[in-house]
């Protein structure tokens, strides 16, 4: 008697997981590198997350070692797999970066990334990651509402000075290299995959950004008027996508302002098509600069930025059944199971 009612409880599981994936949330709210080492702690930490998941419902996990060797990505998918804990313990969802994975970084004597380059082992790469998420928890094909991952962030700027820009009017092949390495793997197929873009030079990026599920620009000091004619020609060369805004969200800081809010609470309330307000960024003493300052530790634009999480997390959370199950955790499924096994 008992088997059969185990039966029927999960019969009905399975159907309420599958309603919810088709309902699930098209709206994020997530500090851009959410992961990135706050540099004006003592000493320097990446305390960043535990300080912000109250109000977040995405991780952008993109802080890695920057080694794209064998040992090298070994080391970042060990990192990105304990961030996925984290994100997981907290009923947050996740971004994850594919970068490190499938493509090759050549530097500059400074250490600047100046090139991603081809990596022919993008594939078995990414199929180490993906195949440990999916073992660990962390990713359910096809159930975006019950996994943390939800999205894939392939490399930020590809149309930047990072040589991943169209090469005769066509997708560069090292970005479809990379691309396809996410896509063909049956794990990831489903997942949306994201880029922000340089606000300049659209123009070298029409084919690669064809190719993106989720695609925004970063352009900050614009007033309202130069940002909404850039909004709109990115919809124009990208049309039918989901769109990423990121406000610029620093005082202090070396090429980061502070924009002003509404135009980007806004485009998140109010355009269908706005998937994912990633301001930029939460942490102190970007670039080793002491007297930057994020949106941690400016009073004002902290309040404002958590009460827009909040209400985007709220929206997520009650959306369907399985995003509320989601936002509290799967122990009353477990424990239900367990009492009708006892």
């Amino acid at each position: 008697m008992k088997i059969n009612r185990l039966v029927a409880l999960l019969a009905g599981l399975t159907l309420s997981m599958t309603a919810a994936a088709q309902t699930t949330t098209q709206k994020y709210f997530g500090y851009f590198a959410g992961d990135t080492v706050n540099t004006l702690t003592s000493p320097p930490s990446d305390i960043g997350f535990n300080e912000m998941k109250d109000h977040s419902n995405l991780y952008a996990i993109m802080a890695w070692p920057g080694d794209t060797s064998p040992s090298g990505k070994a080391v970042t998918q060990s990192q990105v797999l304990e961030k996925l804990a984290a994100a997981k313990a907290a009923h947050v969802h996740a971004i994850v970066p594919a970068y490190p994975f499938v493509f090759q970084a050549t530097r500059a004597s400074n250490g600047e990334i100046t090139c991603w380059n081809n990596d022919p082992s993008a594939a078995a790469s990414w199929a180490s990651l993906s195949q440990a998420m999916v073992d660990q928890g962390y990713l359910i094909p096809g159930d975006p509402v019950h996994s943390t991952v939800v999205a894939v962030y392939i490399v930020d700027e590809p149309n930047g000075p990072t040589c991943l820009n169209d090469v005769n009017g066509q997708a560069n092949p090292a970005f479809v290299n990379g691309m396809n390495a996410v896509r063909q793997d049956p794990r990831t197929s489903a997942l949306p995959i994201a880029s922000i873009l340089s606000g300049k030079g659209f123009d070298k990026f029409f084919a690669g950004m064809k190719m993106l599920d989720w695609v925004g620009f970063d352009e900050y000091g614009d007033d309202d008027g130069k940002w909404s004619r850039t909004f709109a020609a990115l919809k124009q060369y990208a049309p039918g996508k989901k769109y990423i805004v990121v406000p610029g969200a620093t005082q202090g800081c070396d090429q980061v302002d502070l924009d002003p809010t509404a135009r980007f609470f806004n485009a998140i309330e109010n355009d269908p098509d706005v998937t994912w307000l990633a301001p930029f960024v939460w942490f102190s003493g970007l670039d080793g600069t002491t007297s930057c300052k994020g949106v941690r530790d400016l009073p004002a634009t902290r309040a404002a930025y958590t009460a827009e999480g909040l209400k985007i997390r709220a929206l997520q959370c009650n959306s369907s059944p399985g995003d509320a199950a989601f936002c509290r955790g799967s122990a009353g499924v477990t424990a239900a199971i367990n009492l009708l096994l006892q």
